[in-house]
C-alpha cells in the first residue's frame, strides 16, 4: 500500500513540477497586470449587474447549472503507457493508488468549487437570501465531487462510456443543488442516499472485474493533452503533438496555385498546416471569441482597449509557437530551398493571420464603442511591435542554431 501511495505521489509531484515550470513563463509581469485589471473590471461590472438585475429570470437555475458543471471532475491518475505491462502484477494494490487519485483530484476541484460558490453568492443572496439553502447547495456540490469521482472510477472499470458518466454526475448535482437553493434542504439527504446506493451497486458490479489499464491510460492521456493545450495557449510546451485534418471548406483560404512558387511555397504550407491543425487553429479561434466577449462585457472603453491589446499580443505569441512546431519538422529540411525562405514564409503567414484577428477585435471595439473608434490604432501598434520582436527572436535563435 505504501508503494502504491509513493508511486502516485511521485507521479503527481512530477506533473506539479512541470506545471510550475511553465507557470513561470505564463504568469509574467504583463500577464499578472492584465489579470488584475481584467478581474477588477469584471467584478465592477458584476456589482453593477447586481444593482440592476432583470426580472423574470431564474437565477437559481443559472447558478445551479454553473455549480453542477464544476462538480463534474476529471480523475487524474497520471498513468502511463507502460503501466499496462509493468503494473500488471501490481494490480491488487491499484485500489490504493486510485484512492489517492480520487482524494487529490477531489481536493483540487473542491477549492475551485468553493471559489466559484463565493463569487456567485451575492447573486443568490440578492434574489433568494436563504443561508440554509446556500449551505446545503455547497454541501451537495462538495459531496458530489467526491462521490462523482468514485462513481467515475467504478464506471470506467465497467467500461461505461465517459460521456454517460459525466452526464449522470451533472444531472444528480444539478437536481440537488437547484432544489436546495429553491428552499428544499431535505433534498440533501435524498442525494446523499441516492449517490451512496448507486456507488454501492457500482462497487458490487465492478469488484470482480479486472482493471481496464488501456481505458485508464487513454483517459489520462486525454487529460494530460488537455492540460498541455491550455498551457500551450501561453507558452511553448515540449513534446506537444498536433493532429492534422483536411477541411475542404477552408481550402478557399489557401493562396492561389498561380503564386505557388519557391518564394511563396512556405507561406502556402504554413497556411495549409494551420487550417488543417486540430489544436492551433482552434486555440486562435477561442482566443478571438474570448477576447471579443470580454470586451463586450466590460463596458469600459479604456479597459476594453487594454484587453483587446493583450489578446492581440497573446495571439502573436501563440502563432510564434506554430513556427517552432513546423520549421523544425521534416519538410523544411528535405526541400532544397534556402533557410531564409522558411522564415520569410512564416513572417508572411503570421502577419496576415494577426492582421485578420486584430481587425476582428478592432471592428468589435468600434461597434461597441463607436465614439472612441480611434483607440483601435493602439491594437495595430501592439501588433506591429510584437511581430517585429518575435521575428527578431526567431532570427536570433536560428543564427545560434547554425553556429
Amino acid at each position: 500500500m505504501n508503494k502504491a501511495r509513493q508511486l502516485f505521489l511521485r507521479r503527481k509531484a512530477i506533473n506539479d513540477n512541470e506545471i510550475a515550470h511553465y507557470s513561470k513563463y505564463i504568469f509574467n509581469g504583463h500577464f499578472v497586470i492584465f489579470l488584475t485589471i481584467a478581474f477588477g473590471a469584471l467584478m465592477m461590472q458584476y456589482s453593477q449587474l447586481l444593482k440592476h438585475l432583470p426580472d423574470n429570470i431564474n437565477y437559481n437555475l443559472i447558478i445551479g447549472v454553473i455549480l453542477a458543471l464544476f462538480t463534474v471532475t476529471p480523475l487524474r491518475t497520471y498513468m502511463r503507457s507502460a503501466d499496462s505491462i509493468f503494473l500488471l502484477n501490481f494490480e491488487r494494490n491499484m485500489n490504493t493508488y486510485f484512492k489517492y487519485a480520487i482524494i487529490k483530484s477531489g481536493t483540487t476541484r473542491i477549492i475551485l468549487f468553493i471559489i466559484i460558490s463565493i463569487i456567485l453568492t451575492p447573486l443568490y443572496m440578492e434574489r433568494t437570501a436563504s443561508i440554509i439553502g446556500l449551505i446545503c447547495a455547497v454541501a451537495i456540490g462538495i459531496w458530489m465531487i467526491y462521490s462523482g469521482l468514485i462513481m467515475r472510477y467504478y464506471m470506467m472499470k465497467l467500461s461505461i462510456e465517459r460521456i454517460y458518466i459525466s452526464l449522470l454526475i451533472f444531472l444528480m448535482s444539478l437536481s440537488g443543488i437547484y432544489c436546495a437553493m429553491e428552499g428544499i434542504p431535505s433534498i440533501t439527504v435524498t442525494i446523499l442516499l441516492l449517490s451512496s446506493g448507486y456507488m454501492y451497486l457500482l462497487k458490487k458490479n465492478a469488484e470482480m472485474r479486472l482493471l481496464d489499464f488501456e481505458g485508464f491510460i487513454d483517459y489520462e492521456h486525454e487529460r494530460y493533452q488537455s492540460q498541455n493545450k491550455i498551457i500551450n495557449m501561453f507558452t511553448d510546451v515540449k513534446g506537444m503533438k498536433d493532429k492534422a485534418k483536411r477541411r475542404r471548406y477552408m481550402d478557399v483560404l489557401l493562396p492561389r496555385k498561380s503564386i505557388y512558387t519557391q518564394k511563396h511555397m512556405f507561406e502556402f504550407l504554413f497556411i495549409r498546416n494551420f487550417v488543417r491543425s486540430s489544436d492551433n487553429m482552434w486555440i486562435i479561434i477561442r482566443l478571438v471569441i474570448i477576447g471579443c466577449l470580454i470586451m463586450w462585457l466590460i463596458h469600459e472603453p479604456i479597459v476594453a482597449m487594454i484587453i483587446g491589446m493583450f489578446f492581440c499580443y497573446a495571439i502573436v505569441m501563440q502563432v510564434s509557437q506554430f513556427y517552432k512546431m513546423q520549421a523544425f519538422s521534416l519538410w523544411p529540411k528535405v526541400w532544397p530551398t534556402p533557410e531564409q525562405l522558411v522564415l520569410k514564409g512564416f513572417k508572411q503567414f503570421m502577419l496576415k493571420l494577426c492582421i485578420v484577428t486584430t481587425t476582428i477585435f478592432a471592428l468589435i471595439y468600434i461597434v461597441i464603442y463607436p465614439s472612441q473608434f480611434y483607440y483601435v490604432i493602439l491594437m495595430y501598434v501592439i501588433l506591429l511591435w510584437t511581430t517585429n520582436n518575435v521575428t527578431k527572436k526567431i532570427e536570433k535563435r536560428m543564427k545560434l542554431l547554425r553556429d
